[in-house]
């Protein structure tokens, strides 16, 4: 759940209640304001701007403040041309539908790239890097696109197990090795499966790296760390995943990069001898296309 939805259905006092409709209304605007600003703009007082973060369960109200800022500007920025669930109308051509489809791409990729911090990729390519190996939970198509990073990471010789049967998948979490890791693909982050895999993977000490969307939810609450992805579509009204889909493949091929580098040129080296003596014969006539003779 997002900080302005929380903010909207918690349970306050009227004189908290003011405060809240203050700054969900001038929003980026009290980026600047003082606890004593805002609370003379209300008419209350300080103190009660603490107890509204206590009761959203932060430390205290810079700390609220500050996450609800980082909310509102990426929530105001990107996709302003650009609807994610109907990018397309019954009235656009096919080549208007071609160019808006790649500029929703694009917009999604910069999008899921604002969300990005070094602390967090950092930790998470960590966590990769000192696992045995890596098991993937995800439903429904997120299991798809996890086949392409799992093929990826096999070429470099780390072992990637994805269960493609939504019964099995808590199995497969009691079953994980112990040096094992646990990337959970979850946009909700309440599929209700994954919830009882993430309590079977915490039961055997298995780290977890969550890639989800941008507010709380249950995936993130457990995970050892948090990648966000790109957070503009409805559950099930819209044309399809078009946005989730470029964000989670974006964010896979990330952590599957970084892991890369870290043996870069072994893993270029391997790589190459490899693919040139499987894929020998295979040849094209277009001069980008062909590779240099040793």
């Amino acid at each position: 759940m997002l900080i302005r939805e929380r903010l909207e259905r918690c349970d306050f006092s009227h004189s908290e209640r003011v405060i809240i409709d203050f700054i969900l209304k001038e929003k980026m605007k009290i980026k600047d304001m003082t606890t004593k600003d805002i609370a003379n703009a209300t008419y209350t007082s300080p103190s009660t701007l603490i107890r509204i973060a206590h009761k959203m369960k932060f430390k205290g109200w810079n700390e609220l403040k500050e996450a609800y800022l980082k909310e509102e500007e990426y929530l105001e920025t990107h996709f302003l041309d650009v609807d994610a669930n109907f990018p397309f109308t019954n009235d656009d051509t096919i080549m208007s539908i071609a160019s808006k489809l790649a500029a929703l791409k694009k917009e999604a990729i910069d999008d899921t790239l604002s969300l990005v911090t070094h602390d967090d990729l950092q930790k998470a390519v960590q966590i990769i890097r000192k696992a045995s190996s890596i098991y993937v939970f995800a439903v429904s198509n997120n299991g798809l696109i996890s086949q392409e990073f799992a093929h990826n990471m096999s070429r470099i010789q780390k072992k990637v197990t994805i269960c493609h049967l939504q019964g099995e998948l808590v199995y497969s979490a009691m079953n994980a090795e112990p040096q094992s890791c646990a990337i959970i693909v979850s946009y909700s982050g309440e599929t209700p499966i994954l919830s009882r895999v993430i309590q079977a993977l915490k039961a055997n000490g298995i780290p977890i790296i969550a890639l989800t969307n941008i507010g709380e939810n249950t995936v993130s609450k457990h995970a050892d760390v948090v990648l966000r992805i790109c957070t503009r579509e409805k559950l099930y009204s819209k044309i399809a995943t078009f946005s989730t889909d470029i964000s989670f493949e974006y964010i896979l091929d990330l952590l599957y990069s970084c892991i890369f580098a870290l043996n870069y040129d072994q893993n270029v080296e391997r790589k190459t001898k490899i693919s040139s003596m499987i894929e020998k014969g295979r040849f094209s006539t277009i001069d980008i296309m062909k590779e240099d003779e040793f």
